[in-house]
């Protein structure tokens, strides 16, 4: 496989056979995802911080064990991935529009696009919270879902984005 050419040296993704080795990174941002094959493009693959190594990498603010670790001071100095966060409501809704088509796709599924129209969204309270479901086809879909899981293409270009802006 060829790794992203960011990527210093290949021993420096860590997994379940060398995960002891990684204790050294937990308190530091990491690149963590679940299959190998992202690590073509770094830019499919997000930015999280390393919290424990127990059944995986795990990140407390997602919940979540990962089975694969690059942390990120091991990419070249000049090369380091711009870091996003997740659309506000006021952010999405000045990019896209209702009615509009989004073509979309899970991350790193080239050749899987979407293109389906933005129905619309709904706000929900839950907790002193606002969650707001974004209605793209059919389904609905949370800012952090979409930035997690999903990328976008703007008109007129080949290249897609996070659904995010960075910080």
């Amino acid at each position: 496989m060829k790794l992203d050419k960011r990527i210093i040296n290949r021993k420096f993704i860590y997994d379940c056979f060398n995960a002891d080795e990684a204790r050294e990174f937990i308190g530091e941002d990491c690149f963590m995802t679940n299959d190998i094959e992202l690590f073509k493009n770094l830019d499919h693959i997000n930015v999280y911080k390393l919290d424990k190594i127990e059944d995986g990498f795990y990140n407390e603010e997602e919940n979540e064990y990962f089975d694969f670790c690059l942390p990120v001071r091991w990419l070249k100095p000049e090369e380091k991935q711009k870091q996003y966060r997740p659309y506000t409501f006021m952010e999405f809704n000045d990019i896209f529009t209702v009615g509009r088509p989004i073509k979309f796709r899970r991350k790193g599924n080239e050749g899987w696009e979407r293109y389906l129209i933005l129905n619309g969204y709904r706000h929900e309270q839950r907790d002193d919270r606002t969650i707001t479901y974004i209605y793209i086809g059919s389904n609905p879909y949370t800012f952090d879902e979409l930035f997690n899981n999903y990328e976008w293409q703007e008109h007129y270009t080949e290249d897609f984005k996070p659904f995010g802006v960075e910080e």
